[in-house]
């Protein structure tokens, strides 16, 4: 089997490491790592074999310089993993093809849908599938008739932006929780804020940016990634989060929850979505109903976990793109991951230090 060169973007993200790894972990071929990332000294950069610096997505020759990057290096596939990148290479993908390089990323109109969570949720109660209760919000009145309607004050709910990664935008209201506990208890980045801050906050821009305000679920939270060809499901694995930290599973199992993995399989089915993605879930607080929160319409941080447990969604993706047969791969459940901190160090000319 021939060798190949994929690139990977935003070498410096927290998902980077793993899925760098999965790669490495491939033995029926070679394959070369291209990293770029905008920052110099991002924390992948001394995992793989070649690494540039790019400019940030939103820059107008973001797009041009990783083709040249990917020319140059003799790219078989792209693989973006930053979320605010994704539209950019749909809509560049041609220019890629014609390159003979494959981008694993879906279809405009897809990302459209799955990309904000506000349409997302809408296209989802659209297509009469299950959601959590919801209210889109364009303003800050719009906001306050929004949280009335959740129950607020004597229910809590959470605000998020439409559109964000990492937990960017989101925050928790809950009257019941001490900001005494918080202040003395909890580590500062703590997703719980008061009502009244909440306002303040907002209220600094004479304009909100589209923002959902839904219920606050407070049971088990999983992920589930998904490799898919236009809606048919070719590998689908859930995992249960054992610690959560801002909505990254510190700690985690590999299981098989039914319940959980049709939800989402049908959600990926009636939206045709294509290749690699990941949904993200929670339990309501009576751990009976689980609900898709968001969906991640990219590789996750977490499918590490998940070719630990035999099922290599990056590279099995990679060769979908390449048009390869795939495997049949049955997860090992039961296979549990923690996450912990790892330094990589560099010398002043930018090498990485062995030691």
């Amino acid at each position: 089997m021939r060798d190949i060169t994929v690139l990977l973007t935003g070498c410096g993200a927290p998902g980077a490491p793993g899925i760098i790894n999965c790669l490495r972990k491939v033995t029926e071929r070679k394959i070369r790592i291209v990293g770029v990332d905008m920052n110099e000294n991002a924390g992948g950069k001394g995992m793989v074999d070649a690494f540039y610096t790019v400019p940030a997505a939103k820059a107008p020759d973001f797009i041009d310089k990783v083709l040249e990057i990917a020319v140059k290096e003799n790219t078989d596939v792209v693989l973006p993993i930053v979320t605010r990148e994704l539209m950019k290479f749909s809509l560049a993908r041609p220019r890629f093809e014609e390159k003979g390089i494959k981008v694993s990323v879906m279809d405009s109109d897809t990302l459209e849908i799955v990309n904000n969570k506000a349409n997302l949720l809408c296209k989802m109660k659209e297509l009469g599938m299950a959601t959590p209760w919801f209210k889109v919000v364009n303003s800050l009145e719009e906001l306050k008739e929004a949280a009335t309607e959740a129950g607020y004050p004597e229910k809590a709910f959470c605000i998020k932006g439409a559109v964000g990664n990492g937990s960017r935008g989101v925050r928790l209201v809950d009257p019941n929780i001490s900001r005494w506990d918080l202040f003395f208890s909890a580590k500062p980045n703590s997703m719980y804020i008061s009502y009244e801050e909440l306002l303040r906050t907002l209220g600094e821009k004479p304009e909100l940016p589209q923002m959902l305000c839904m219920e606050l679920l407070t049971g088990t939270e999983y992920s589930v990634d998904i490799l898919a060809d236009k809606g048919k499901i070719l590998y689908a694995v859930s995992r249960r989060g054992l610690s959560v930290v801002t909505s990254n599973m510190m700690s985690l199992v590999i299981d098989n929850n039914e319940q959980v993995l049709s939800i989402c399989e049908e959600v990926a089915e009636k939206l045709k979505m294509d290749g690699n993605f990941g949904f993200d879930l929670l339990y309501t607080g009576d751990e009976k109903q689980p609900y898709v929160i968001e969906v991640n319409p990219r590789l996750t941080a977490g499918v590490v976990s998940c070719a630990a447990a035999g099922v290599n969604m990056p590279y099995l993706g990679i060769k979908k793109l390449l048009g390869e047969e795939l495997p049949v791969c049955v997860p090992n459940y039961g296979v549990t991951m923690t996450r912990h901190y790892e330094e990589s160090f560099f010398d002043a000319e930018g090498n990485r230090i062995q030691w």
